[in-house]
């Protein structure tokens, strides 16, 4: 890929075993795309995955074969390309089966892949604990190294959220390590469409408030990223529902914490993110800053257990995370870790918020879901709970409402939790942090419910609200 300042359109489909083997062609024979990231992985499948290995099987996602076998003539020269993490713990065993996959339909296929960055067998050095699986989380530049040399299909294995986009977005635009701002854009752009169809309105903890209060039936999210960074979300033309700032906002405020959001290649500054309807279905973000890049990146371990399996998070130095990708005429290239990195800043707001004013009018006692929407997700060993609404005055009297000791009340299972509570005002976002001490799990439903707690809400909110 060269650079160019036309944007890159990229699509994203979470796919897995379980999907119809004619999903992706299907998804690609009425879409125009420049990539499509296939999101295969998740922490229960790459137990799956080891167990499979264990076995002596591949420790792969074998359903891209089934996936690209009926698509094969939509992908290559002139066609779309794929970045994938199916490769999990084997991605060089699963380019192999698809250059003879290709091979074998006549099909000229160009295929690369990232290391899977397995470190299963050093968990216990690492800090992990005895592990069933556990795997570095790499960034973007090897997914861009494979891109820029040529190839089709680039397999990487659980690299972190945003890579696949980010990686993309960088070979299409020619980014380098230093563009600082245009990264942390995409990273942004990535960690929406990651979520699949969480970007039009499909996600079981919150309803699109800006648009409507009934849940919508959501399809996967297409974005056209500019050379700076910024983008239009928007959805595939054949697919059910909705892209709005609601969709946008909920998918963004997945796994965060504060004002800055660390990825292997750089911090984005998520308090300087903007989001804005531009059309039907089209939602633009500008405005992303970035700082270097951590002096750190994440290594994930998984074990099964009883009940709920066992996830720890570690860091790990850039300089230690290292790796290569083989490149599709079998040349073996390593990945420069960051020259550049800085400690992550703190995650409080660097000025403080001015509070606006708040709505008035007789209180009403109404569900919190009556006037804002709950998205919760993971954060390291902890949570994060993040109630957003839809305009300033709303906000300027969430912010007022939702302090750490009214969490506490609200949610009784914060009990003997670390806590932190964070203000984004640019998505009108009030988001907790809460971390149990350790050694003791996580109640996986804590924050379900909290859309539906009652409180005493300023009638004007009810009256103007969505």
């Amino acid at each position: 890929m060269t650079s160019t300042q036309r944007p890159l359109r990229i699509g994203n489909v979470s796919a897995s075993r379980t999907d119809r083997a004619t999903a992706t062609a299907e998804f690609l024979s009425a879409a125009s795309l420049d990539v499509l990231a296939l999101d295969m992985l998740s922490d229960e499948a790459m137990l799956e995955l080891a167990e499979q290995r264990a076995q002596g099987d591949p420790g792969h996602e074998r359903a891209l074969l089934v996936q690209l076998g009926e698509c094969l003539d939509l992908v290559g020269t002139g066609g779309v390309r794929i970045v994938t993490n199916a490769g999990a713990l084997d991605p060089g065993g699963l380019a192999e089966a698809l250059r003879a996959m290709a091979a074998d339909a006549g099909v000229e296929l160009s295929v690369a892949s990232v290391d899977s960055g397995d470190v299963t067998d050093r968990a216990v050095e690492l800090g992990l604990g005895e592990a069933d699986v556990a795997t570095v989380r790499h960034g973007a530049f090897g997914i861009a190294r494979a891109l820029a040399a040529g190839a089709h299909v680039v397999v990487t294995g659980r690299v972190s959220r945003e890579a696949l986009v980010t990686g993309a977005a960088a070979a299409h635009h020619g980014w380098t390590p230093s563009a600082l701002d245009a990264l942390a854009g995409s990273v942004a752009v990535g960690h929406v469409l990651s979520g699949g169809p969480g970007a039009t309105g499909v996600v079981d903890s919150s309803t699109d408030v800006t648009r409507t209060t009934d849940p919508v039936s959501g399809g996967y999210p297409i974005a056209e990223i500019a050379a700076d960074g910024s983008a239009v979300v928007t959805r595939h033309p054949s697919a059910f529902g909705s892209v709005t700032v609601g969709t946008v906002t909920d998918q963004l405020l997945d796994g965060v914490a504060g004002a800055r959001y660390a990825a292997p290649d750089v911090v984005l500054r998520l308090d300087s993110v903007r989001l804005a309807q531009e059309g039907t279905d089209r939602v633009r973000i500008s405005g992303a800053r970035g700082e270097p890049a951590p002096p750190v990146v994440a290594v994930v371990a998984m074990t099964r257990g009883p009940g709920r399996p066992r996830r720890v998070a570690r860091p790990l130095a850039q300089a230690n995370a290292g790796h290569t990708v083989v490149l599709p005429g079998g040349e073996r290239v390593a990945v420069p870790v960051p020259v550049e990195t800085a400690d992550i800043g703190p995650g409080e707001l660097p000025t403080p918020w001015s509070r606006g004013s708040v709505p008035g009018g007789e209180p009403v006692t109404s569900v919190l879901g009556s006037v804002a929407s709950v998205r919760r997700g993971v954060v390291g060993r902890g949570v994060n709970i993040a109630v957003w609404t839809w305009d300033d005055s709303a906000f300027a009297w969430l912010a007022g409402e939702l302090t750490i000791d009214r969490f506490r009340e609200l949610l009784p299972a914060l009990e003997g939790m670390e806590t932190r509570r964070y203000l984004l005002p640019n998505l009108r976002a009030v988001n907790l942090v809460a971390r149990p001490p350790r050694g003791v799990p996580l109640d996986s439903g804590l924050g379900a419910d909290l859309a539906s707690v009652r409180l005493s809400i300023p009638g004007e909110l009810l009256e103007f609200g969505p």
